[in-house]
């Protein structure tokens, strides 16, 4: 009768061992197995960043039409108000090699409108405002630079200064060129039942003015006829690359009839045109001229 507990226990710790194998091989049976991808996503990283990625993520259609719909068409609601960063975040969310393939574009133009099919699924404002902020900033440091070349001391003004106005005017024109004629263009367009998203409009303008640059630069040496050929050269292409695309846009998507478009078109076109040549004229007068 003593030995019937240890043959108890001793029953009771071989079931146990039992239930334990049983269960490690339930474990370690590959059927029951379930994996997880921890990819790239969970490490933070995406491929379009390896590239030089400037943002989260590469920009997306579906993202676009919560930012900038169509004309004439109903706004689906967006992720966040317009106060907030957020809801803007998609038109800076864009790659490296899309800002300098853009910028190439504007600095090799293409007829029919080649600009607005390249930005037509993931337009930005990223490359736009920093080549306003970088031509702001290039010609009021170049014009003084130019300044200070060709200053000859006089009795009346023996010692050179800096100009700081150049700073605040090369601001007030560059930005305005860029958000003033683009909202203009964009009304008229609505107006005209024209549509073209306000987000197209304000890209390829921003993207107009990369030529200017480097001329800003070169308008440094001291030739007047240099600086008028520079700037003819700049304004010439720029405006080739801006009309252009407009005009194919305009071709496309009046919806008039053959006379009545052409003649809105050209209204459209010659009032750009004006601009255009009015922001050289000021370029050359007030930033590029130097006595």
């Amino acid at each position: 009768v003593a030995a019937r507990p240890a043959c108890s226990a001793a029953s009771k710790a071989a079931m146990s061992s039992s239930l334990l194998d049983i269960e490690a091989e339930r474990e370690l049976n590959p059927q029951d197995l379930s994996f997880q991808d921890f990819g790239k996503s969970a490490s933070g990283v995406d491929s379009g960043h390896g590239n030089g990625g400037i943002g989260n993520s590469m920009l997306k259609p579906q993202q676009m039409a919560s930012v900038m719909p169509d004309d004439g068409e109903g706004r689906p609601a967006a992720s966040g108000g317009f106060w907030t960063l957020k809801y803007y975040q998609p038109l800076f969310d864009v790659d490296t090699l899309q800002v300098l393939t853009r910028l190439k574009a504007s600095l090799l133009p293409r007829p029919r409108g080649v600009f607005f099919d390249l930005i037509s699924t993931t337009p930005d404002l990223y490359g736009p405002f920093w080549i306003a902020t970088t031509l702001i900033f290039s010609m009021a440091i170049t014009g003084n630079l130019a300044s200070f070349f060709a200053f000859k001391p006089t009795e009346a003004n023996p010692k050179w200064t800096y100009n700081f106005n150049q700073l605040t005017l090369a601001g007030s024109v560059v930005y305005s060129y860029v958000t003033v004629l683009p909202l203009l263009l964009w009304l008229l367009l609505r107006y005209y039942e024209a549509g073209k998203r306000l987000v197209d409009i304000l890209c390829i303008y921003g993207y107009t003015l990369g030529i200017f640059v480097p001329i800003s630069v070169l308008c440094v040496l001291p030739s007047d006829i240099l600086r008028w050929l520079l700037v003819l050269v700049g304004g010439g292409i720029s405006g080739v690359f801006l009309l252009s695309n407009f005009h194919a846009h305009f071709s496309d998507c009046f919806p008039y009839g053959e006379s009545e478009a052409k003649r809105k078109m050209y209204i459209l076109l010659g009032g750009m045109c004006f601009f255009h040549v009015l922001l050289l004229f000021l370029f050359k007068l007030y930033f590029f001229h130097y006595q």
